[in-house]
């Protein structure tokens, strides 16, 4: 039988580590640490085989387990607080209480699972939800924000685990037909939460007291049957607007799609992943930057992620009737280290089953190279960007039709990893944007067909979207998308297409004018 090394640190009221020293079995308690960053340091350096965490358990994130958890390391908690243990337990922890045996803890420090550990007190993870969000929410009455409703009971919404299983595309469909059809869920008594410690939780605090958002309506009687033309939308699931370095257009390419997709009956959800220059609140014509996937992201770190957290996060603007939700990105670029790839994949996971389409909007660069940089392991940079082409159905790539922006167009596309198109199969799709001809000449669409095919990758040209800069000007000057400021661009047009949707053609009436 192999020697188990354990490091722990920590005591409550049972001194479990003379019990378990006391069955002079092979675990063995070879180091106690004075708090979790001398535990760290020593699980770095390899000389553990498990780590015990008595009490302290504020401090414990999907990020910090994860790293505890390297090279195959057993990780084991005690707390005498139920829902600590259930947080815990569905970051993938095997969790006790005090009064646990030390003939069960020496199993679990080993990796063996005992006939009788489960703790009644801690609820497990569970593979789905209960409810039926977004549509089970509160009406909208012309507003950006829904306050946060009350925390449901753990009877009538289980909290999601923290990476479930994927499914398949078919049993997606399902599951949002099941969700828009399921009557709305009762408001519960909400249940005491621990607090976390540190900053996290007193931004967390700050954020979930801020106040509701509005905006101005707008008169769109019939904008909602403008966009219900002929097509059949596109295919759903989560869609990336990526492109090359500057400004190609992601965000109005992004917003855009989003738009035409909720006029034309989906539920949808924008999403903000750009750490370096988050831009869809100022687009949208937001008062206020509430860092929405900042939120969904700590909570799904520290095990808390389920609909009424997403639900809390998510702003809804209303255009023409219909509802557009958004996850608001990052006010300030140096927040980037919040937005972990574990807890992003935790969101995007979640939200790809409540809704029929996600779109997001990242950033352009993708490289990795914290590793050479760093001794030790260290956040990546770019985790937003990689997590979300990774877990993309569908990979818009965007970039601008200029001597300047088209050469970069062509490089981003060499040197994009296959690995991060996204599922299998998914091939990009290149949008060339602000297509003119004052730039590139004579029939521009052909010439930059002819000039992809001789020197451009193997992707091919997806859609040419012509140069709006008066449609683009009244949208960012109005706070609006391109439906409400300008209806009959053709920059409007062309998104629509991308998103499957065929509007319909309206002819002006010429005015004649005349002196008496």
């Amino acid at each position: 039988m192999s020697r188990c090394s354990v490091v722990t640190m920590g005591r409550l009221g049972v001194d479990h580590i003379a019990a378990v020293e006391g069955l002079q079995g092979p675990v063995s308690i070879d180091r106690r640490c004075a708090d979790l960053p001398e535990l760290i340091a020593v699980c770095r350096a390899g000389r553990a085989d498990a780590a015990l965490i008595i009490g302290d358990t504020d401090q414990l994130t999907a990020t910090v387990l994860h790293e505890l958890q390297g090279e195959g390391r057993n990780v084991v908690v005690i707390s005498h607080i139920a829902q600590e243990r259930g947080r815990l337990q569905r970051l993938g922890v095997r969790s006790f209480p005090d009064e646990v045996s030390a003939s069960d803890l020496a199993l679990a420090l080993r990796g063996v699972q005992a006939a009788e550990d489960a703790d009644p007190g801690s609820a497990g993870p569970t593979p789905g939800h209960s409810n039926g969000f977004p549509y089970a929410a509160a009406q909208v009455h012309h507003r950006r924000e829904l306050p946060s409703p009350e925390q449901p009971s753990p009877e009538q919404s289980s909290p999601a685990p923290f990476l479930p299983e994927r499914p398949s595309p078919a049993a997606r469909r399902d599951a949002r037909a099941e969700g828009r059809n399921a009557a709305p869920a009762e408001t519960a008594t909400p249940a005491e939460t621990p607090t976390s410690a540190g900053a996290a939780a007193a931004t967390e605090t700050a954020e979930a007291a801020e106040t509701t958002q509005t905006r101005t309506a707008v008169g769109l009687g019939d904008l909602h049957d403008a966009a219900s033309g002929s097509g059949s939308g596109s295919a759903g699931g989560i869609t990336v607007v990526w492109g090359a370095p500057g400004s190609p257009g992601r965000s109005t390419v992004a917003v855009n799609l989003a738009a035409e997709l909720a006029l034309h009956g989906s539920s949808v959800l924008l999403l903000d992943a750009d750490t370096v220059a988050a831009s869809l609140v100022a687009q949208l014509g937001l008062m206020e930057e509430t860092a929405g996937l900042a939120r969904v992201c700590r909570a799904a770190d520290l095990g808390r992620l389920d609909v009424a957290a997403l639900h809390a996060a998510t702003t809804v603007v209303q255009i023409g009737g219909v509802r557009l939700d958004l996850l608001s990105g990052l006010p300030r670029s140096q927040r980037w280290p919040e937005l972990r790839e574990r807890s992003l994949t935790a969101v995007l996971e979640l939200v790809r089953v409540h809704y029929e389409h996600v779109i997001i909007d990242v950033a352009a660069p993708v490289e990795e190279d914290e590793e050479l940089s760093f001794d030790t392991a260290a956040p990546q940079r770019n985790a937003a960007t990689l997590a979300c082409l990774r877990l993309a159905e569908r990979l818009l790539v965007v970039g601008a039709a200029d001597p300047v922006n088209f050469p970069r167009l062509v490089k981003a596309v060499e040197a994009l990893d296959p690995s991060l198109g996204g599922v299998p199969g998914v091939q990009p799709e290149v949008v060339i944007n602000k297509v003119r001809s004052e730039v590139i000449g004579r029939s521009p669409r052909d010439q930059i067909s002819q000039t992809w095919l001789r020197i451009g990758p193997a992707a091919p040209i997806a859609a040419f979207l012509p140069w709006d800069p008066a449609g683009c000007d009244a949208a960012l000057l109005t706070g609006q998308i391109l439906a409400e400021a300008a209806p009959n661009s053709p920059l409007r047009r062309g998104i629509a297409r991308l998103a499957g949707v065929d509007l319909p053609v309206r002819r002006r009436g010429l005015l004649r004018s005349g002196r008496r």
